[in-house]
């Protein structure tokens, strides 16, 4: 009997997916574990499938170990640096970053602390400090850019909750008004929209230009457009007194519709004689609610994203995550929009956290990184002069070499590095994520865990990995608090490098 065409692809992509299971080598590539399905639905969660939740989360400031054990000074005092990190066509080949790099690879995981050059942090800590006398008002914001595992809420959801647990709750945050990829998820939300035309510089095709606070907006022309936005029934961010909508303000803007739960809707215009940011605000009875978004179809609309906020003293932690995303994707924002965006959310402090996606370039030149994070830097105090700024190294990337080993990627190290250093010029805080967690080889070691704490890419943390970085970083702040109150204000820190002089900067950087 012949076969049809349909059924031999069937049987082919059937082959293919058990190969995996029976070729250690492909492991990565097993579609389906059966220990991580039955630990989703014992923890099930939305995304739980997608994010693969594998045990309960950590406890705030217990004594915690990076996987696989950690390094003391002593035996990490002569590491010597492995000829792949100095030589190769990758990013940060010929770096000047080896003073750096060296210090990084000899910094046992349980002495990494938050570096704070010039002191940059006293702001955060200062909004803090009245958050936690609960004074009226005091609300500390956090809007924390990033790549992948920022996109999917997981390291900076782990941190919010346990902020929130700590300072109080005065709502989730920043959301993107859908869904621009596939991997976006917020903690205790649910979201859900259609119809909408989304440009952002991270997708295909994608342009830089006017995309909001986030790194994406989203523009409807019909009815048909919609977007829902709904808290959780329990848990930090399920309550919302306030929901502040982020569109643009535009020549010809259409109107569109918003409305909380089964209350009418209310029409907002965004025609405006020049282009710019705004906010309009829908006042709630704080608990829990669904915000409904629609054009009303007169023209067009632009909307950048939706603040869920109270009005109770407590922290607030916006995830601004981009699928793919570098800092050099920051720079195609249009300066002025990403700025007003920045200064109508007025965050106390802003973790820059990339590193993942450059880690995969075939070349990036030193000077260009450099600049990239100049700029980026440079509107920011642009737009908040005084705030806190925090440059978060991305984790341990691993790879199989070519006896099967998983190794970290050359590039990691160089980027971290690079990092350090571009924080200490700019007098910016700096957390070593990587050096964190454990350093090189650290993804073999939570690839072996069990459960795991890093899926089959070697790239990105399980939840319950995340849970663990999340813990650290919130560790490593709050270190940070503690010493700016034992110094009444005044806490001792790294001094930054002496600035570049104004002539010599990249164009386009502002101190």
């Amino acid at each position: 009997m012949k076969l049809s065409k349909t059924w031999i692809s069937i049987g082919v992509f059937c082959l293919l997916a058990v190969m995996p299971y029976f070729v250690p080598v492909l492991e990565r590539f097993r579609i389906l574990e059966w220990h991580r399905i039955t630990a989703s639905i014992d923890a099930w969660k939305p995304g739980a499938f997608d994010r693969v939740i594998l045990k309960p989360r950590l406890t705030m400031a217990e004594n915690f170990h990076p996987a696989g054990g950690s390094t003391s000074g002593a035996s990490a005092a002569n590491i010597p640096l492995p000829p792949s990190l100095l030589t190769g066509e990758y990013v940060g080949k010929s770096w000047p970053v080896r003073d750096d790099l060296q210090q990084i690879l000899n910094e046992p995981p349980e002495a990494v602390s938050l570096q704070d050059y010039g002191c940059g942090m006293n702001h955060f800590y200062a909004a803090l400090a009245h958050t936690e006398q609960k004074e009226p008002g005091a609300i500390t914001r956090i809007s924390h850019f990033g790549d992948s595992p920022i996109s999917g809420d997981l390291i900076s959801g782990e941190a919010r909750t346990l902020l929130q647990d700590k300072f109080g709750d005065s709502g989730h945050g920043f959301i993107l008004i859908s869904k621009p990829w596939d991997f976006y998820y917020h903690e205790n939300v649910l979201m859900e929209g259609d119809g909408w035309k989304v440009n952002s510089p991270v997708l295909p095709g994608g342009r830089g230009g006017e995309v909001g606070l986030g790194g994406a907006s989203f523009t409807g022309y019909s009815s048909s457009a919609y977007s829902e936005i709904r808290t959780m029934k329990k848990g930090e961010g399920s309550a919302v007194g306030r929901f502040d909508i982020y569109f643009r303000s535009q020549p010809h803007g259409g109107s569109f519709l918003a409305s909380v739960d089964k209350e009418e809707a209310k029409e907002y215009s965004t025609q405006a004689d020049t282009k710019a940011s705004s906010v309009v605000s829908l006042s709630v009875e704080d608990g829990g609610h669904k915000l409904r978004i629609t054009p009303k179809g007169d023209g067009g609309v632009t909307l950048d994203g939706v603040a869920l906020e109270r009005n109770e003293p407590g922290v607030v932690y916006d995830t601004l995550g981009m699928l793919g995303g570098t800092v050099h994707h920051m720079t195609l924002f249009h300066e002025d929009t990403w700025v007003q965006g920045l200064q109508n959310r007025k965050p106390d402090l802003v973790i820059l956290n990339f590193g993942t996606n450059e880690s995969n370039y075939g070349y990036l030149g030193f000077p260009e990184y450099v600049h990239s994070y100049a700029v980026v830097i440079g509107r920011i105090r642009t737009a908040l002069p005084g705030v806190s700024i925090l440059i978060m190294s991305p984790m341990d990337r691993g790879a199989r070499n070519d006896d099967g080993d998983i190794v970290t990627i050359p590039s990691i190290p160089l980027l971290v590095a690079a990092q350090q250093r571009i924080a200490r010029t700019e007098a910016v805080a700096f957390y070593n994520t990587f050096a964190a967690m454990g350093g090189m080889g650290t993804m073999a070691r939570w690839y072996e865990e069990h459960p795991r704490l890093v899926t089959g890419d070697f790239t990105h943390p399980t939840y319950t990995g995340a849970e663990q970085l999340g813990t650290m970083l919130v560790n490593a702040l709050l270190k940070g608090f503690d010493e700016y109150k034992k110094y009444q204000g005044a806490p001792p820190c790294v001094p930054a490098d002496e600035p570049v002089p104004s002539e010599q900067k990249p164009e386009g950087a502002k101190r």
